[in-house]
């Protein structure tokens, strides 16, 4: 969850060829079903001639691939990139806000992003509540449809990809509570989306309630950050929960 746009370099230092390609490289991978050329330059706004030239580029490179239609999707060079990306740990402005998270609620917080398939907690911190939720292991992954880290970022997977994670799944139940109906889930996603934090009580561990906020690069769902307490005391307070776990995403998100 490296930070992907280094807001120390000044402006007049970046190439505008670079941008352009990669504004387009990400136009690009948020389209499920492909972009033709010039409904890419229109949505990047870019000249139709510049957005040949870059996508032409791409695609001789291995980062957009083209279909019979002649519509582009993402191509398999883009799978080397995010191999490498997945080896690095958090950035530090990212660490910062779950020990903040965790210091101003006293419950156990922690982040965790999409790897090799899986949402995995990167980074916990233990809250300083006598009681409180521990056991939350780095690599913790799996059983996202029980998770509120899991839910809130199935919720955040363009159409395609969450019908490609589905149909791959069971819904195993791992608590009397845990949601294993397809349609119940899905309905649960749409609501997430809606109003931007995940809940889930019980469904992953007896006694555990949790809840989960995004952090987002424009539109893209990169992690996610999530406290976990006793479920009676995420009962009585959450509400100041949900806040405290909402403001730390927004606080890093980006546009």
């Amino acid at each position: 969850m490296e930070d992907p746009h280094n807001r120390d370099v000044p402006r007049h230092q970046t190439v505008k060829a670079v941008v352009k390609a990669t504004s387009l490289l990400l136009r690009i991978a948020d389209a499920p079903e492909g972009l033709s050329v010039a409904d890419a330059a229109r949505e990047v706004g870019i000249p139709l001639n510049t957005a040949y030239h870059l996508i032409n580029t791409l695609l001789t490179e291995g980062f957009l691939s083209r279909d019979s239609s002649r519509r582009y999707r993402i191509g398999p060079r883009v799978a080397t990139l995010a191999v490498a990306y997945s080896r690095i740990g958090p950035p530090d402005r990212l660490l910062a806000e779950v020990r903040e998270l965790a210091a101003t609620s006293g419950e156990t917080a922690y982040l965790s992003s999409w790897r090799d398939g899986e949402v995995v907690a990167l980074a916990t911190i233990e809250g300083s509540n006598t009681v409180r939720v521990g056991g939350i292991h780095t690599e913790l992954r799996g059983a996202e449809h029980a998770r509120a880290s899991g839910k809130l970022m199935l919720a955040y997977l363009n159409p395609v990809e969450l019908e490609s994670y589905l149909v791959d799944r069971i819904l195993e139940r791992l608590t009397p509570a845990t949601v294993v109906d397809e349609q119940q889930l899905r309905s649960q996603l749409l609501t997430i989306r809606k109003v931007g934090y995940a809940l889930e009580e019980a469904e992953f561990v007896d006694g555990v309630g949790c809840v989960s906020a995004p952090i987002l690069e424009g539109s893209t769902c990169t992690g996610c950050i999530t406290v976990s307490a006793p479920v009676e005391r995420y009962k009585r307070e959450q509400s100041r929960l949900i806040a405290a776990t909402v403001a730390a995403g927004k606080r890093q998100t980006r546009p």
